[in-house]
């Protein structure tokens, strides 16, 4: 029994005494804290220990999968308030270009660019979790929606090379890059407004947990989905990927420091709002897939007046 082989997730719940890290197994929850004493009460501070903790980690999960809902650290999963896996990373970098079929949907030539596109979102207040939770700004009209696999970072990465890049994925997440479309300002004199276009409270939702990389067979072979209010806007494959993971994390090293916790988004596939002129309103429903990560789904509410 020792050596069964458990696919878990590690989840954020929301709880009467803050948020507390957990292992999602089949649909059910358990609280590492009530495992036991020695873990720390956050996914974010099992990152800073990934490589020591894994380990325990692994353990953890078959012993919970064998008392199942007997174990002392069980929690139903109709009692369970998901959060952002990661609330508060240092910083949330997005990779833009990657999909050929979301740059011929542009018209764009299907090709590497010079220059990796990359970008940096606002991370602490533009990141939210599953439920009602994607407010659409006051300010726009085009409010856009695009899947995106989030890879989460457990090492520090600084001219990293393509293994060094590989070894420091703790695992992945669903995320949802929106856009304000209206909002790009691209006739600006200054260029293209991505603050206000993508970085505004709560327009990258990421969830509904992280699935450690070792339950993901190949990363470039995974089909990615959208969904809105159950009609399929996206279905594309990170095989059409220009850029593979590493090499987007190698890249970004370069230039940006990479630490334990930070969320990298790699890029949508084919399939975006804007291609077909249809934007998402109040009450519309979001469920984006990712094939061996999992699903998140989120529900578009009004701004507050």
């Amino acid at each position: 029994m020792g050596d069964l082989v458990v696919n878990f997730a590690i989840a954020n719940l929301s709880t009467s005494r803050g948020e507390r890290a957990a292992l999602a197994i089949d649909g059910n929850y358990f609280r590492l804290d009530l495992l036991s004493s020695e873990w720390s009460t956050s996914v974010r501070a099992i990152l800073d220990e990934w490589r020591q903790m894994y380990p325990s980690l692994v353990t953890a999960a078959q012993q919970c999968a064998r008392e199942g809902s007997k174990s002392r650290a069980f929690v139903s999963s109709e009692s369970v308030h998901l959060l952002t896996p990661v609330k508060y990373p240092n910083k949330l970098v997005c990779v833009g270009a990657v999909y050929r079929d979301h740059l011929l949907e542009f018209n764009l030539p299907a090709e590497r660019w010079a220059n990796m596109p990359i970008f940096l979102r606002a991370p602490t207040t533009s990141i939210v979790g599953p439920g009602r939770t994607l407010i659409i700004p006051a300010t726009t009209k085009e409010f856009d929606w695009e899947v995106e696999l989030a890879v989460i970072v457990s090492q520090r990465l600084k001219n990293a090379d393509l293994g060094t890049a590989q070894a420091a994925i703790a695992g992945y997440s669903v995320g949802l890059d929106m856009t304000c479309r209206d909002l790009m300002d691209r006739d600006s004199p200054t260029g293209v407004d991505l603050v206000r276009a993508k970085a505004q409270d709560g327009m990258a939702p990421v969830g509904p947990f992280l699935r450690p990389a070792a339950f993901v067979r190949d990363v470039h072979d995974l089909r990615l989905q959208l969904f809105v209010n159950d009609e399929i806007k996206q279905d594309g494959c990170t095989a059409d990927m220009l850029y593979s993971v590493p090499e987007q994390l190698s890249t970004i090293s370069r230039y940006i420091t990479l630490e334990p916790g930070d969320i990298v988004f790699t890029g949508s596939p084919a399939g975006s709002g804007a291609s077909i002129g249809q934007y998402l309103q109040p009450g519309d429903r979001i469920r984006a897939q990712i094939e061996a990560v999992g699903s998140l789904e989120v529900e578009v509410i009004a701004a507050l007046s």
